[in-house]
């Protein structure tokens, strides 16, 4: 799938990101104000609603067998190592307790969607990606969680009782974004399953005195990579829930940034309405801009 369509891009410096430097608060590539074109390059079934998923201790990855391709779909757990270059980019999902963080890498429509992703980050920008051969994932209280400036979360909510999230986890949580990290959260499907407001409540545990707010359409972090002036969706948009949300930092950057038609499921393959493949490459594109905007705001 090509995703560059001749657009116009500005330009800035192709040096590497640095999670580590990220992550620590320092300064990165740009603002998003200013990050633009210089990062892409030219052209040249829904999962089960179980909690549990099949675990291999001994290869340290999560697992299923896809009924309709008859292929083993794995969901690896990321260790960054004991000295991280932070030369590479990892898109992560974040695994929670009570509900099916792994929806869309199992049990696939045509292909893992995280996986998919990732691999058109990296053809069609010149962040440094860390190509894997299966999506990978790390756990809230994994001790590597700060070494990710970039968490990826999705769900349904009304799975094995929705979302269980510890004090301790919410502490690690809140230490997390106030040391600069970022993370993109999808709503699986909004109509039902009651993702949502355990979302809302989560954060407002995080941060009791912050709550999401609508982005407009001139917010930067749809213009980063490819200038998104409509709204758009991923396989689904839904009339009352065509806008995405955000909680914003101390300085106004948006370090949550939730989006309710689930561009995610446009990264599966599934069908896109109402506007078909090119609201897929929209899906594509506003999430190669979400990337984009974490690592240089």
């Amino acid at each position: 799938m090509s995703i560059n369509r001749n657009r116009k891009q500005r330009k800035i410096s192709n040096r590497p990101l640095s999670r580590r430097a990220f992550i620590k608060g320092s300064v990165g590539l740009a603002t998003a104000a200013t990050a633009g074109g210089g990062l892409i390059r030219p052209a040249s079934a829904q999962s089960g609603f179980g909690e549990y998923i099949p675990y291999d201790s001994t290869k340290d990855y999560h697992w299923d067998y896809n009924p309709n391709t008859r292929r083993r779909e794995i969901i690896e757990h990321h260790h960054p190592g004991m000295e991280p270059t932070g030369e590479k980019f990892t898109f992560v999902r974040l695994k929670y307790a009570g509900g099916d963080w792994y929806t869309n890498l199992v049990r696939t429509y045509l292909w893992q969607s995280d996986l998919k992703f990732t691999q058109l980050l990296a053809a069609n920008t010149a962040i440094n990606v860390d190509l894997r051969q299966h999506p990978q994932y790390v756990e809230i209280d994994d001790p590597w969680l700060f070494s990710y400036p970039f968490l990826f979360m999705t769900g349904h909510g009304k799975v094995s009782g929705g979302m269980r999230i510890t004090d301790k986890q919410v502490s690690k949580l809140r230490e997390y974004f106030d040391r600069g990290g970022f993370m993109h959260v999808e709503d699986c499907d909004i109509r039902e399953y009651n993702f949502r407001p355990q979302l809302i409540q989560l954060m407002k545990r995080i941060f009791p005195d912050k709550k999401f707010e609508r982005l407009d359409m001139t917010h930067p972090i749809y213009h980063t990579l490819y200038p998104h002036n409509e709204y758009m969706g991923g396989d689904k948009l839904i009339p009352r829930f065509d806008f995405d949300e955000a909680i914003f930092d101390k300085d106004d950057k948006v370090m949550v940034y939730f989006c309710p038609s689930d561009l995610n499921c446009a990264w599966e393959g599934r069908p896109c309405r109402p506007g078909g493949e090119e609201q897929r490459i929209w899906a594509f594109e506003q999430g190669m801009n979400v990337v984009a905007y974490a690592l240089t705001r």
